[in-house]
């Protein structure tokens, strides 16, 4: 449902949404959007719109396309002024009238310089990309998430509220994208103009595609909505000099979901480099053929699936299902947090929903050491067998030397290990010096070919029972990917997991 009249909302109401290191006015929409004109409105001399003598104007500089895949948090729009707050993106959506839409980012935000920071989610994409999710909530027209940039900044250090510059040398804009539903390119004007125009900024309807694809929108392509009937309208090439943010906006039925990726903007005669491959990568070719004997089948996050066939399965069924451990035991206060909630109508604790999220296992490893005095750990991992019976939890061993190993493609931002359990019992007899598998750390993603003899049992163990990893591989109870470190925050994502003879891992992120 689409409607005319949108209400305005204050300052402060538009700060406290955006909360972000970028911030945004009430510009970044209150209300619904119509489709876009398909004349352009005629201006006459008496009824133009002219800017506000509060508004901020810099001289124009070249505007540089940014190229999602050379992994650059800012816009370089050309009109920054001494804030050098443009060109960063920022996210909005329809919860200040009640909607619930958002947008599920394939990484969490945020780095030393700001928790808003959209750097992981472009080292992850190429570019910024995500799932709408668009949720209606006690709206009464149609619900809407988007994301933009500044396109000059900040008025000053004690006035967050974007400078408008002139825009009208660019010519338009150019943008490379992929997005299951039809969006729209909005022309931010500030508060103080939009409010004057009742929100019916200029805005150009950019097609869907699944593939990626660049489009060119000149100023003149920008239009007021057909709705609007008011006594100020202003055309794109009026607009563009006077010019705040650049919004790109998903809007359409309640309940719709899909995925965008924007992975260019520029002048309207940029986008002009070839864009990344979004293609993942081709598996890595196993180093051995398949063991007949082995039944354990590759796991790939991406694939939907929520539980690993590691060919050892009893009756139980309740082997490769994934669960995460911690130092609490130990005095360590170490967890991990998820980028969405756990559970399904099955289980609480299942991690279902965050492998739907991620393509594979992902989170952030938050290292703390408690009252511990070595360094605090964590991690993810999976029963081999599982439990004995419905009746007795404890799993079950299986003789997993037909594997030959693992192979595992993940991305972390720690160096994790991958670490044998034989249960409880033998476990604890061993002073918990189980063999272990060191792995790189890796922001970008890598597949790596474990021999069970890769697994070697810490140096600092100096017990009597010696355990190689080709022994642990006949008597293992689980397997687990651990992350010990420094006290800190830690991104990973599992993305496959199967075994070293005719294991097909392969990255299906290229970044973190």
């Amino acid at each position: 449902m689409n409607r005319k009249q949108r209400k305005a909302f204050s300052k402060a109401s538009i700060i406290a949404m955006i909360a972000a290191a970028i911030p945004f006015t009430a510009c970044d929409y209150i209300g619904a959007h119509s489709p876009i004109d398909d004349n352009p409105i005629q201006v006459s001399s008496s009824s133009k719109v002219n800017p506000t003598s509060s508004s901020v104007m810099v001289p124009w500089s070249p505007f540089e396309t940014w190229y999602g895949f050379e992994l650059t948090e800012q816009i370089q729009t050309g009109l920054a002024n001494e804030t050098e707050t443009a060109g960063y993106w920022f996210e909005y959506n329809d919860s200040p009238d009640g909607g619930l839409s958002r947008i599920l980012w394939p990484a969490l935000k945020g780095s030393e310089y700001s928790d808003q920071s959209m750097l992981p989610i472009i080292e992850v994409c190429n570019g910024i990309c995500g799932t709408y999710d668009l949720d209606k909530g006690n709206l009464m027209y149609n619900p809407f998430v988007g994301i933009g940039f500044n396109v000059v900044g900040e008025r000053s250090s004690s006035d967050v509220t974007p400078a408008v510059g002139d825009a009208s040398s660019w010519g338009g804009v150019c943008v490379s994208y992929t997005s299951d539903m039809p969006l729209d390119v909005e022309m931010g004007l500030g508060e103080e103009m939009e409010s004057l125009i009742d929100y019916a900024v200029p805005a150009a309807r950019l097609p869907k595609s699944t593939n990626v694809i660049t489009k060119r929108l000149a100023w003149t392509d920008f239009k007021q909505p057909s709705w609007y009937k008011g006594n100020r309208p202003i055309t794109g090439v009026e607009a563009s000099r006077i010019l705040a943010t650049l919004r790109f906006l998903f809007q359409g039925a309640d309940k719709s979901r899909g995925n965008f990726n924007i992975m260019a903007v520029g002048p309207f005669d940029g986008c002009d480099n070839t864009i990344n491959p979004v293609d993942p990568p081709k598996p890595v070719d196993p180093p051995n053929p398949v063991d007949p004997t082995s039944n354990f089948e590759t796991w790939i996050g991406n694939e939907g699936i929520y539980k690993i066939n590691t060919g050892f399965d009893n009756e139980t069924e309740t082997a490769g299902y994934w669960y995460s451990f911690d130092d609490a035991i130990d005095g360590g206060e170490s967890h991990i947090v998820w980028p969405t909630a756990l559970g399904t109508e099955y289980d609480d604790n299942a991690l279902d929903p965050v492998i739907d999220f991620c393509g594979g296992l992902c989170g952030t490893a938050v290292l703390s050491k408690g009252t511990m005095t070595y360094n605090p750990f964590l991690g993810v991992g999976f029963n081999m067998v599982g439990e004995t019976s419905i009746t007795d939890p404890t799993p079950m061993a299986a003789d997993a030397s037909s594997m030959g190993g693992i192979c595992i493609s993940y991305t972390s931002d720690a160096a994790p290990a991958l670490e044998m359990s034989f249960g409880d019992e033998i476990d604890q007899s061993i002073g918990y010096a189980q063999p272990v598998a060191t792995l790189p750390k890796s922001t970008v993603g890598t597949t790596k070919f474990i021999k069970w003899s890769d697994f070697k049992q810490p140096t600092w163990y100096k017990g009597d029972t010696k355990i190689s990893g080709e022994q642990g591989a006949a008597q293992l109870v689980a397997l687990r990917f651990k992350l010990q470190a420094a006290p800190g925050e830690y991104n990973f994502n599992i993305q496959a997991i199967g075994p070293y003879s005719g294991g097909t891992c392969h990255l299906t992120s290229t970044t973190n």
